[in-house]
């Protein structure tokens, strides 16, 4: 295997999707990449493995893909490089309640979800289908705007009133004057008129990386998050699990000449004055001891700590920029996951039909009280019980994909939503794992007895299990770091950073920005994109056109389904 090379056009250090999909972006621009993961196989957040027993695919952190928004799926031909996007069923989430009804949420045709809506509650379907159609013809430029540009917006532009607040107010007069003073919250409450519409709306925020105790863009996303529901498509698992997103981004940049080292471990950022050069390996690295240098960038995939503290180093950080880092929050979106092995597929017996082809749910939550009450323990320390499960549930991953389990066998997996720093410290989760994974079982028991007398092996995974897993999820934090307020655009990892820009010549972040890392690429994107114009390469790039939800509506397409924007 040869070594690396003594210099690149441009260093990524660590092989996540999306330090994988800047780099692709980048090589495919004519530069020379290579990408340093430290584990010996890259997408340490996006994993699928064995854990349990042969053939059961585990999708370890990313499992609710994404990747259908992305102009990254056509511009880097994701498909020519093995990705196959795969769903259960056009319902792509529901909210289940003791009673056996559910709230439900469609995938891409919104007029079932309003006459479903309807049944329940008519002011709440007049209320959907209002917004619908004001938003959904423009919700590829939201998109583009929030996810696949870089962030333009502070704190203090989304706690007042703006130009969407005010449209909004025109046609639902229930939206108060002061709804800039709300939080997410008491905006579902003034808008929707049913408390299990209120709470499945809310619990579907939270499961977005939206806190609804917040205020800002939280308060609006209680409106907005329905029709986003119905319009992306977004509840999708890849063919053979998660894990084939960063296969086929692996191969894409191979493919176009770039280098990825694995088994390489970066022990420090080499720094000349206030510029960023390149990267010295550890002792314990495949090419041990190894220096790399950067011709003209180095991109971080750590989040925020890693990075700033890890390989640049306290002691080299203006004061300014140490305020900045040491106040960032971890903590905030924090989850404890449930997975179990069925031997036949989940039956909801009692409840609507739909909902047992259905890809995901979130349960746990009977009343808007419920999410007040995971609020008040996540501002507290305190664990959740009984547990919240509005991090995401999904039973569709073997139902879409028969590869992901054994003939006769299904996967189930739930988030709990929980503090990270519980009593005694954050290393008893390794005492409290399996108990805390009992109330969850115990939980879903409740709305699921059948499901849970099929289970034949279970695994379970605590916030101090991601962190030991993968470094830069600090605290298990699945967003790699706050994503609420005083962390909002600009200020995302800290203001005056300028992200993916950093106070430091030729370095760029592609974690702990705006926006945060998921599946959708867009954290990736919008580094590639400001790298790429810095570096002046960006333009000519006839390849490089692609737009947001374009690949979602031609995967649809080829499968019959015309996507809507609109309810007549």
């Amino acid at each position: 295997m040869a070594g690396p090379e003594a210099e690149y056009d441009v260093i990524v250090v660590g092989g996540g999707i999306n330090g994988l999909t800047a780099a692709c972006y980048l090589q495919k621009s004519g530069l020379s990449v290579a990408v340093f993961e430290r584990k010996l196989e890259a997408g340490a957040g996006c994993c699928t493995e064995e854990v349990l027993h042969p053939g059961v695919k585990v999708n370890l952190c990313a499992c609710n893909m994404v990747t259908l928004w992305s102009p990254a799926y056509a511009d880097l031909e994701l498909e020519k490089f093995g990705l196959e996007m795969l769903t259960s069923s056009d319902w792509g989430m529901f909210h289940p309640f003791k009673d056996r009804s559910a709230v439900m949420f469609n995938s891409w045709d919104a007029s079932k979800q309003y006459e479903h809506w309807k049944s329940i509650s008519e002011p709440d379907a007049e209320t959907f289908k209002t917004v619908y159609n004001l938003m959904a013809p423009m919700m590829a430029d939201t998109l583009q705007g929030s996810l696949f540009s870089q962030a333009t917006q502070g704190p203090d532009d989304v706690t007042s009133p703006d130009g969407l607040a005010a449209g909004l107010r025109a046609l639902i007069p229930s939206i108060p004057e002061n709804a800039h003073e709300l939080n997410g919250i008491e905006m579902a409450e003034a808008v929707y008129k049913d408390e299990k519409i209120q709470t499945a709306v809310l619990a579907n925020c939270i499961m977005a990386g939206s806190h609804p105790w917040d205020r800002g863009m939280s308060a609006l996303m209680p409106i907005i998050f329905p029709v986003l529901q119905s319009v992306h498509s977004a509840t999708w698992t890849c063919r053979g699990g998660s894990h084939s997103l960063v296969h086929a981004l692996a191969s894409c940049f191979a493919y176009h000449g770039g280098r990825l080292f694995s088994g390489c471990p970066v022990d420090e950022m080499i720094m000349e004055g206030d510029e960023a050069k390149g990267i010295a390996l550890s002792t314990h690295a495949i090419f041990p001891d190894a220096e790399v240098r950067a011709r003209r960038a180095v991109i971080s995939n750590l989040s925020c700590h890693p990075t700033f503290l890890g390989l640049i180093g306290e002691e080299k950080l203006p004061d300014w920029v140490k305020k900045g880092v040491h106040a960032y929050k971890n903590d905030e979106t924090v989850l404890f996951t449930n997975y179990w092995v069925l031997d036949k597929p989940p039956h909801w017996e009692g409840y609507p039909e739909e909902i047992n082809t259905a890809y995901g749910f979130n349960y746990g939550m009977e009343s808007v009280a419920d999410i007040r009450r995971l609020a008040h323990n996540l501002e507290n320390d305190e664990l959740p019980d009984p547990p919240v499960i509005s991090g995401l549930s999904v039973q569709g991953f073997a139902l879409a994909d028969r590869t992901q389990a054994p003939e006769g066998q299904y996967t189930v997996m739930s988030w709990a939503n929980v503090p990270y720093k519980i009593p005694g410290g954050p290393e008893k989760w390794d005492d409290i794992r399996e108990s805390y994974g009992d109330k969850v079982d115990a939980l879903l028991r409740e709305y699921n007895p059948g499901m849970m007398d099929s289970v034949v092996a279970r695994y379970c995974n605590s916030p101090l299990d991601y962190y030991r897993k993968n470094p830069s999820q600090v605290m298990g934090s699945s967003t790699s770091g706050a994503v609420s307020l005083d962390w909002f655009g600009t200020h995302r990892p800290f203001e005056g950073c300028g992200a993916p820009r950093t106070p430091f010549g030729n370095l760029y972040l592609s974690n702990s920005i705006w926006p945060f890392g998921t599946s959708s690429l867009g954290a990736g994107y919008v580094a590639a994109t400001i790298v790429a114009e810095d570096l002046k390469v960006r333009e000519d790039q006839g390849w490089w056109k692609a737009k947001v939800m374009e690949a979602g509506q031609e995967v649809l397409k080829q499968r019959g389904i015309e996507l809507k924007f609109n309810i007549a």
